[in-house]
């Protein structure tokens, strides 16, 4: 009774290490993914430009968390496909500002639920969610008109 006892205790305890291997190994290949993955250097963007069309105000947002969500979506919502020229106006003109460099203008277009880049040629084009002009009208409340 007392070596099956210790039989299974034995067995616990490898089934615990294995387990905690499994664990690590994934938790290390998810830093390692992290590390040296390539990320997009809009990822630096420090200050976005804004240009309101209605008004024709310029504003500046400067709020990391609206910025990298601005990002995130211009980034990962990024389509072929776009078709024609677009006669409607935009709503709003973003200039993304990195240390280094920029990006821009981006045209956003409210009515159609996309921007595209004022240079692109290729037909490329950002679907982006209502919650998107609602993050550059909450960043564009905290900054003063320039």
């Amino acid at each position: 009774m007392k070596i099956l006892k210790e039989e299974a205790q034995g067995i616990m305890q490898r089934r615990v290490f294995i387990t905690s291997l499994v664990i690590v190994l994934c938790v290390v290949g998810w830093g390692a993914y992290k590390l040296f993955s390539t990320k997009s250097a809009m990822y630096d963007t420090q200050r976005i430009l804004v240009v309101v069309r209605s008004t024709g105000e310029v504003k500046e947002i400067t709020d990391r968390d609206i910025i990298r969500r601005i990002v995130d979506v211009v980034v990962h919502n990024e389509r072929d496909g776009l078709e024609g020229i677009i006669l409607q106006p935009y709503t709003y003109s973003l200039e993304f500002f990195t240390e280094d460099t920029g990006f821009g203008p981006l045209l956003c277009y409210r009515d159609l639920g996309i921007c595209r880049f004022e240079q692109d040629t290729m037909g490329r084009y950002i679907e982006v969610p209502d919650e998107f002009f609602r993050w550059i009208e909450e960043g564009l409340k905290e900054q003063p008109s320039k």
